[in-house]
């Protein structure tokens, strides 16, 4: 494991080119900032390129930007807010400050105009493909659980091999829903290329609308994210993922005339599941 990655930046700084030197200084401006970005906003973030940034993690011995963020993501993590000595009361605060924050910022990155195309074409479509692998899959699942509940037509895919077989069988009356965090998941981005090359329509919800992923969508949804990577997973961090999936589910239903008797008969069927 790496250690000490700031002193090591600040030590290094007098060998640095002045491009290097950039990134360097900026990722020390605000470590904490630079652990939640993609390299493209690392790069434009630093005036530089994406490939410098990557020379740049080369020159301090990490061999790709996502094991540098890694490792100064548990570096900064020593210094979170929440520590293992807190009262319980404050862990309860702090992580309920941390998810209310993540909601709000979701609800001011939101697009209304994507939002909207978004719906018009779930709501048109024959099918829904779902794709969502580790911790974006919980999201995903809950899109389809209620996607069901309109009568809509919908699979999670959360096997990467399953995914992208099934995306390049899509058509142009098909959509594909993609759920990253970090916009840079290969798994999650190789199936949406695959089905947007088919013909199908792409979305993605990410907590960074300049990403790879991000690229591929005819519709990107950016959700707000909080504490470092190697929490990922943690409620705070997908929570404003789960945001998106319930307005979009409440925007489809405002459309009641359609999916009124769908949403009847699986509350029917349901109803005696509980005592």
């Amino acid at each position: 494991m790496q250690e000490n990655i700031l002193a090591r930046l600040r030590s290094s700084q007098p060998s640095l080119s002045p491009a290097l030197l950039r990134i360097s200084e900026y990722v020390l401006k605000d470590p904490a900032k630079v652990v939640n970005q993609t390299i493209t906003e690392v790069a434009d973030g630093s005036g530089s390129s994406e490939a410098s940034v990557l020379r740049f993690c080369r020159d301090i011995k990490f061999s790709s930007f996502q094991r540098f963020k890694l490792a100064l993501g548990i570096e900064l993590s020593t210094h979170q807010t929440i520590r293992h000595a807190s009262p319980s009361g404050d862990v309860i605060d702090d992580t309920l400050s941390t998810a209310v924050t993540a909601l709000k910022q979701t609800k001011d990155l939101l697009n209304q105009a994507a939002l909207e195309l978004a719906v018009k074409q779930i709501i048109r479509a024959k099918s829904i493909d779902l794709y969502g692998f580790g911790g974006s899959a919980n999201v995903a699942r809950y899109a389809h659980y209620l996607f069901v509940r309109f009568g809509l037509v919908s699979r999670v895919l959360d096997d990467p091999h399953l995914a992208v077989m099934s995306a390049v069988n899509l058509g142009p009356k098909q959509v594909a829903l993609a759920i990253s965090e970090s916009g840079s998941s290969k798994d999650t981005i190789n199936s949406l290329m695959a089905a947007k090359a088919a013909g199908a329509f792409t979305i993605a919800i990410t907590c960074h609308i300049r990403s790879p992923i991000a690229a591929n969508a005819d519709a990107v949804l950016g959700a707000s994210s909080t504490d470092t990577p190697i929490m990922r997973g943690a409620f705070s961090r997908v929570a404003g993922q789960y945001l998106i999936i319930d307005i979009l589910a409440n925007m489809i239903a405002k459309d009641g005339s359609k999916f009124q008797a769908a949403m009847q008969r699986t509350a029917e069927a349901t109803i005696d599941k509980s005592f």
